[in-house]
Order: C-alpha cells, then sequence, then structure tokens
C-alpha cells in the first residue's frame, strides 16, 4: 500500500503537471488524477511525457477519474460526459493508470430500487467496455450515512454487501469496489467484511475520520476529518483488514471539510501525507515510503 494524492479532495485546485510536483515535494508515493476534467491539457503535453515525468519525479500512478463521477446522472449529461471518456481512457493508460472510480448514490427520488439497479448495471457495462479495452479496472463507491440517504424517495445501495451484489448482477470482469473507512464506519462494518473480498476487488481506498461528538447515524459526508485525527474510525482494522488480503494499492486521504480551501496547498498535502502515515503505523502494517524533495 502506498500514500498517494488527489488534490482536489482536500481544496487543492491545480493542474496535472503542478500536482505532479506537489505530491513529489510532499512525499507522496502515488498521483491521483481527474483524467477527464484535464484531459485538454494532458492531450497538450503529452501522456507519454507526463508518463516520463512522473517516473523522474519517483510518483506513481494512483487512481483516475475518466467516466462520469458519479453514476446517477441525468442521461443527457451522462451522455455528454461518456463522449469524453473513451480519450480520457487512452490518456491514463498511457500515463500507466489501471485504476478508475465513480460514486454511487444512495438512493433517487425518480428510481424505485429494482429499475435504478437495472440502469446501474447497464450504465456499469458500458463504462467496462470502455475502460477495460485499456486495462483498466473500474471501482465503484458506496455511500453509507443516513443523513446522505435520508432526502430521497427511494433507498439504493449504501453498503459493501449491496455494492457487491450489484457487482455481480453486471456480469463484468475488471469491476469492483472503491472503499472509503468512513462509509465502512457508518455502515457498521468490520474487519471480517474487508476479510471477504480478494484484493483485486478493491480498486482504491479513501481514508479520513469520524467528526467528534456526533452519532454515527448523524455523521455527514461533508464534514470528515483527517485520518486517525480523533481515533473514531478504527484504522488500524481497516487498514490491518486491506493487509489481510493483499491489498497494495493507493490509500487516498478524503477529510472532506470547507476548511481545506483557506490552507495553502503545501500544508495541506503535507498534513495528509503525513495522516496518512499515521494509519499505516497504527495498524502496524509496513506501506511504500519515500522523502519529500522540497526542490522538485
Amino acid at each position: 500500500m502506498f500514500a498517494s494524492l488527489m488534490p482536489d479532495l482536500i481544496g487543492i485546485d491545480l493542474g496535472p503537471a503542478e500536482s505532479l510536483k506537489l505530491s513529489a515535494r510532499s512525499g507522496f508515493v502515488g498521483l491521483d488524477l481527474r483524467v477527464a476534467r484535464h484531459i485538454e491539457d494532458l492531450e497538450r503535453m503529452n501522456a507519454e511525457s507526463f508518463a516520463t515525468a512522473m517516473e523522474a519525479a519517483g510518483v506513481r500512478p494512483g487512481y483516475c477519474s475518466v467516466t462520469p463521477m458519479k453514476m446517477d446522472l441525468d442521461e443527457d449529461t451522462w451522455r455528454r460526459e461518456m463522449r469524453i471518456a473513451p480519450r480520457a481512457a487512452a490518456a491514463a493508460a498511457e500515463m500507466g493508470y489501471r485504476r478508475a472510480t465513480s460514486v454511487v448514490v444512495p438512493g433517487s427520488d425518480e428510481f424505485a430500487f429494482e429499475e435504478n439497479t437495472r440502469r446501474h448495471v447497464d450504465r456499469v457495462r458500458e463504462i467496462a467496455r470502455v475502460l477495460s479495452a485499456h486495462g483498466i479496472w473500474f471501482g465503484l463507491e458506496y455511500v453509507s450515512p443516513a443523513t446522505r440517504r435520508a432526502p430521497f424517495r427511494h433507498d439504493f445501495v449504501h453498503s459493501l454487501e449491496g455494492m457487491m451484489d450489484l457487482i455481480d448482477r453486471t456480469g463484468c470482469e475488471r469491476v469492483g469496489v472503491m472503499l472509503d473507512c468512513f462509509h465502512w464506519a457508518c455502515a457498521h462494518e468490520s474487519r471480517d467484511d474487508l476479510r471477504s473480498l480478494r484484493a483485486e476487488q478493491i480498486v482504491a481506498v479513501h481514508v479520513n475520520d469520524l467528526m467528534p461528538g456526533v452519532p454515527i447515524d448523524e455523521q455527514v459526508v461533508g464534514l470528515r476529518a483527517l485520518p486517525a485525527e480523533h481515533g473514531l474510525v478504527d484504522i488500524g482494522d481497516f487498514i490491518g483488514g486491506l493487509a489481510d488480503i493483499g491489498y497494495d494499492g493507493p490509500i487516498t486521504a478524503e477529510p472532506s471539510n470547507p476548511k481545506w480551501r483557506a490552507v495553502p496547498a503545501e500544508e495541506s498535502a503535507r498534513a495528509t501525507r503525513e495522516a496518512i502515515d499515521r494509519c499505516f503505523e497504527i495498524a502496524g502494517v509496513p506501506s511504500v515510503r519515500r522523502e519529500a524533495n522540497p526542490t522538485t
């Protein structure tokens, strides 16, 4: 496992080249990219050249976004964003990315559970066809908090078990789950739930912590703490469970909170990298490390 940086998860708005420099300066082993969002920049600078720059900086590919970031978009928006996907997938593969993700929203006002399931199955299959042509795995994230589900008329997938059932219904290879310890905790899941998976079924991983003084069923997705900041998520069990099954991919911090917009990029990147390192130490799990290079 290795610490990877997704800049926008901590309020950093940088293009690919500057994101790479920041990840190297901050001691990250990996870099996560919104490839579809930055496709024109990446094509201008040449994906192969960017891959060379990553190798020179000692930074490896983490995970990326090449298809719509949420699976519940209206049809017109879905079609528009999917038109970019083949270009983005080709660029991602050329840069060495083999992991891409999207989020399953845990409810719908329009679609009841079974209809929404069929809709998601069709969309996952569509994405899988695009990504598998480039050797990229697709990971789906479930969102568990009761506060996120409550506004919807119809409930939808919001647990690891439900997500694996949805994936099974697609019949697709190279489709797995993106795990987030916040959602794992809010779904009241355990280390044994993680042990039910195979390493290759986990495409990417987010880490963070619950907010203190808030009951678990009242936690909200837009307010999360740094990984291991309060010790409210059992990060030792979470990272340990991943180690139990041999997961060796990126670990990315997602302490979603408006405060990061006011924090300088260097400070927020350093804080999240150090927090991820603490997670590995708490779990007693070895990780790939690299020293920060302030001159990069």
